[in-house]
């Protein structure tokens, strides 16, 4: 017997390929919401078919957003429980998700997370960076001149930049890239999770060469390295002003707390580089 749900918005992952990458509260949930709303229906069905799932299913897509948000806070309005997945992952990250579930919170529901599978995360576990941070940019614009535009806005980060892409504006997105950040380290995962499955670890012109002659096909995450010179002008920076703090009667151990604690830093590698200079 079905447990009851409660009348709430559940964001809910779904694979990225393979179909064994789905949890089991995942699973539970899509077995017992009464509607499963998905991007992608025909992928959906093929899912809950591998798993026994008999549910209704509809199509909440981009182009039939403004009309089906509506009908769906009716729905939630009558009790029902609603399940909603993206063609694969996590939804809301890139797709119409994030306009129904700011919709459902506007109209006073609980929207409860689901987690599950990330291709931006799995790129990322495997890109073999020692930066910690990243920022996710997603699908670049598709005219060049905003795409360009944009690129400069990301050129000074200094955390990994994560983009979406999709095949047939791969090379141009990259010589776009290589032109406006520079012949950057990249790691492009494609195909995650499939049969498939490709990951390659180049700088930009690496991979643009490649895939000038490997035709690109399927879906890619493209992970690259933020920007080095501005990682070492952030570095002098931040020993500046440990060095004014000391100037001004901190002692060097004191003043390199204060500093890792404002940027989030280890505060012993501010002292060992801050003593150095001492010494020097």
């Amino acid at each position: 017997m079905s447990r009851p749900v409660e009348t709430c918005l559940f964001v809910v992952a779904t694979p990225i390929g393979n179909l064994a990458d789905i949890t089991l509260r995942a699973l539970d949930t899509l077995k017992n919401v009464d509607v499963i709303l998905s991007e992608a229906v025909t992928r959906t069905r093929q899912l809950l078919a591998h798993y026994g799932i008999k549910k209704r299913l509809e199509s909440y897509r981009e182009s039939n957003a403004h009309r089906m948000i509506p009908r769906i806070i009716k729905m939630l309005d009558e009790g029902t429980s609603v399940a909603l997945v993206a063609e694969a992952g996590t939804p809301g990250i890139s797709d119409p998700g994030r306009k129904l579930v700011d919709a459902a919170l506007k109209a006073g529901y609980r929207v409860v997370p689901v987690p599950g599978p990330s291709s931006v995360i799995a790129a990322l576990s495997v890109s073999g960076s020692s930066e910690r941070r990243f920022f996710f940019e997603g699908f670049l614009p598709r005219a060049r001149s905003r795409r360009v535009k944009r690129l400069r806005e990301l050129a000074t980060l200094t955390s990994q930049i994560v983009f979406f892409e999709a095949p047939h504006r791969l090379i141009e997105c990259l010589k776009d890239m290589r032109e406006v950040l520079g012949d950057r380290r990249c790691v492009i995962a494609r195909e995650l999770t499939k049969m498939h499955e490709e990951i390659i670890r180049e700088d930009i012109s690496g991979l643009i060469e490649h895939f000038t002659k490997v035709e690109p096909r399927g879906e890619f995450v493209i992970v690259c390295e933020g920007s080095t010179e501005h990682r070492r002008i952030q570095a002098k920076d931040v020993i500046d002003q440990a060095r004014r703090l000391v100037e001004q009667g901190l002692k060097p151990r004191e003043a390199a707390k204060a500093i890792a604690s404002l940027y989030g830093l280890h505060s012993s590698d501010i002292y060992r580089e801050l003593v150095s200079k001492v010494r020097r």
